[in-house]
């Protein structure tokens, strides 16, 4: 179910049906949709810009009890990321295949989403670049937003 502050689109990406999240995670988000698709469950989840705690509960509830398929989260922005890291039940039984990391530059300020695969993620500690050339300012460092540790807590 849609609705103005959150919305689910079906698409197929590398021959994989993937639905893709958009919006806001709140007390009104319906996951009802979900149950109508058959096997495994890609969400991508690039396009969530917030969730409250009404909307963790919700999520947190909605997968305890469709434990059932195969899950996976996809392209995981840094507001899911922080949830999936204080929140050792908000993943579920989901396997994360990528997320974003924030990195920012020490120079000019200018802020970039890197996409972090699960082959990098898998690595102890996650395979990341520590810092690389700033490519607004050229003159700065972009460095991962806060510890690499707490960002990654999820892969516990």
């Amino acid at each position: 179910m849609e609705n103005d502050k959150f919305k689910m689109e079906k698409v197929v990406v590398n021959g994989k049906e993937e639905i893709r999240l958009q919006g806001v995670i709140d007390e009104d988000t319906d996951f009802a949709s979900l149950e109508k698709t058959q096997g495994p469950l890609y969400l991508n989840l690039s396009g969530i810009t917030g969730i409250n705690s009404l909307g963790i509960r919700g999520w947190v509830n909605f997968w305890k009890s469709h434990s059932d398929r195969p899950v996976f989260y996809v392209e995981c922005p840094p507001v899911i990321v922080r949830q999936m890291s204080m929140i050792p039940s908000f993943c579920g039984h989901a396997s994360v295949v990528s997320v974003y990391a924030p990195y920012i530059c020490n120079h000019c300020e200018a802020e970039q989403l890197v996409l972090v695969e699960s082959e990098q993620l898998s690595a102890t500690p996650p395979n990341i670049s520590e810092s690389f050339a700033c490519p607004k300012c050229q003159a700065g460092e972009m460095e991962l937003d806060g510890s690499p540790r707490q960002y990654f807590a999820f892969k516990k």
